[in-house]
């Protein structure tokens, strides 16, 4: 997975505009493909499996918890929409991997400059896009260092660790370039085509989109051949 991941140079050629648009056409995807989740999940797992991201099936038992409970009425004889059930448990599902790819291959708090439109929010707003990052790569350490630790106590050295004081404003918006304009222009395509008979090859292009511009193949290789040759 490594080669997906931006590195902070990449992070900062892309523009916060196209960031927020990525983002907002990635998680609009399953309330546009209502005919199409099945080969959107699949099509998902399948390539979680392929760069050996597991975490995005843990998530997945949140859909599976929310149709077993819509179901659970059945066991006393009361009857219930199953088709309506089986649907949206599809789309929270196809919502999840969704939401995991857009976080493999954008971060949340590259979106930190637009913030500043808001004068009396850039403060907060900086230091929230700063804690939740941090949040996310302590957890894991946390419990590894608390294995037998209950909850309480793993949520509370989490919290001792972030007391610290932070400061990050956002900085300023950068200016479009042609770069950043082409490539909104394509995203903006692939999100229009969400609405057109090509709207399942559009969602499939939205991911590729940012993959291709980054270099993602190219990395890929190189990856590739390093781990064959160690």
């Amino acid at each position: 997975m490594q080669w997906l991941i931006f590195s902070k140079a990449e992070r900062e050629r892309l523009h916060p505009l196209n960031v927020a648009l990525f983002l907002v056409a990635m998680l609009s995807v399953p309330f546009f493909l209502t005919t199409h989740l099945i080969v959107l999940l699949i099509f998902h797992l399948l390539f979680f499996i392929g760069i050996r991201e597991w975490t995005v099936f843990r998530y997945l038992l949140l859909p599976l918890l929310y149709v077993g409970l819509m179901y659970a009425p059945l066991l006393v004889g009361a009857s219930i929409d199953a088709y309506g059930i089986w649907m949206t448990g599809l789309t929270v599902a196809v919502f999840v991997t969704s939401s995991q790819l857009v976080f493999t291959l954008v971060r949340l708090e590259q979106m930190g400059p637009l913030f500043r439109v808001l004068p009396r929010l850039t403060r907060l707003t900086g230091m929230v896009l700063a804690i939740v990052p941090s949040l996310l790569r302590t957890w894991p350490e946390v419990k590894m260092s608390h294995p037998k630790q209950s909850l309480e106590v793993k949520l509370e050295r989490i919290a001792l660790y972030h007391l610290l004081p932070i400061e990050a404003v956002p900085s300023r918006l950068q200016r479009l370039t042609h770069r950043d304009v082409l490539k909104g222009l394509l995203i903006g395509g692939a999100f229009y085509g969400l609405t057109t008979p090509f709207e399942l090859a559009a969602a499939f292009l939205l991911p590729l989109l940012l993959i291709f511009s980054k270099g993602g193949l190219r990395d890929a290789y190189y990856h590739y051949r390093r781990n064959r040759l160690a």
